[in-house]
């Protein structure tokens, strides 16, 4: 199996196309089209998010896509009578999440107009990044069993 990256590199910078998909994994976010180096920068004052294996799993990603999906689904889960607390829980502001600092939001913010919970988790720079980390899984499981 080739560790081409084949339709995601339409995704990052030309520097970056005949880059393997693990070896995007270690790029530095900002290699991600449309992402700035300012940008990276924010996300790695606010989160320590270097690469775009950083961003694909980073934990408060990972519980916003949670809590977007729990929120998502509620109506599924519980009773009316409870549903609507959660209903709402995507649409607050990113801050709602416990270690998601007002300093954090800011960062958020002005790097990729991030301001609920909901946002975070439907980022289509994170979607790249998690992207790519799957892709990297699949080459890797694949090379396993050849």
């Amino acid at each position: 199996m080739s560790q081409e990256p084949g339709f995601i590199v339409k995704f990052y910078d030309k520097k970056y196309e005949k880059m393997s998909v693990l070896e995007l994994l270690e790029a530095p976010v900002d290699a991600i089209s449309g992402v700035s180096k300012g940008d990276a920068e924010k996300l790695a004052k606010a989160f320590n998010i270097k690469t775009v294996g950083d961003l694909a799993s980073h934990k408060y990603i990972k519980y916003a896509q949670a809590l977007t999906s729990y929120a998502d689904c509620s109506e599924d889960l519980l009773d009316k009578e409870y549903e609507a607390s959660i209903v709402t829980l995507a649409d607050e502001p990113v801050s709602a999440i416990q270690g998601i600092s007002e300093g954090d939001a800011e960062l958020l913010m002005a790097a990729f107009n991030i301001k609920t919970i909901r946002d975070l988790a439907a980022n289509k720079y994170v979607s790249v990044a998690q992207t790519t980390l799957s892709l990297a899984a699949l080459v890797v499981f694949l090379v396993t069993i050849s």
